[in-house]
């Protein structure tokens, strides 16, 4: 078997000087990019995706102005950011308006609806009515209402079920 001896791979002068501007440059860029997002991670991502770029024209970046162009770039990418951020701001606020319209409209619905259920309630034949009133809004058992009328908890569930059905008929014909 034939050994193989590699060697370590040696960065080409293009290389080292990338990653010398790197090494100079993350620091500040990311410090920069800091103070214009005030969150440090956005700040490094965007820094991250700035060298990313660099690194794709590396070849054509001029020595002299690199500085200045990545410098400029963080600021657009910040700047683009917090723009995109602002209309993530503006949609969500949208949403939430309408959420706010929505829960309104379907809020004055259900008190509509109850206070019809109420209407219907009200109007319903005694000893129904009564018990119905005991049962749903005093929350006593049928035990108990039957033990106060003095009738058995079998005649308590049926003027319920009465009430339930005259309440789900006359309700549906609304709906």
């Amino acid at each position: 078997m034939k050994l193989e001896i590699f060697r370590k791979h040696e960065a080409s002068d293009e290389e080292q000087r990338f990653h010398t501007l790197f090494v100079e440059m993350y620091p500040k860029l990311v410090r920069y990019a800091t103070a214009l997002m005030t969150d440090a991670d956005e700040a490094r991502d965007i820094v991250s995706d700035v060298f990313e770029r660099a690194w794709q024209r590396h070849s054509t970046l001029d020595e002299e102005t690199e500085h200045a162009w990545l410098y400029a770039a963080v600021r657009n990418a910040c700047l683009n950011r917090l723009k995109h951020l602002k209309v993530e701001q503006e949609h969500i606020e949208a949403v939430i308006e309408a959420t706010r319209a929505d829960m309104a409209d379907n809020y004055r619905q259900h008190e509509a609806l109850l206070r019809h259920a109420e209407e219907i309630a009200r109007n319903l034949p005694e000893p129904t009515r009564s018990i119905l009133r005991l049962c749903y809004w005093d929350k006593q058992t049928y035990r108990q209402v039957a033990e106060h009328l003095g009738i058995s908890p079998d005649t308590v569930k049926k003027h319920i079920s009465k009430a339930l059905r005259i309440l789900r008929e006359t309700m549906n014909e609304l709906i």
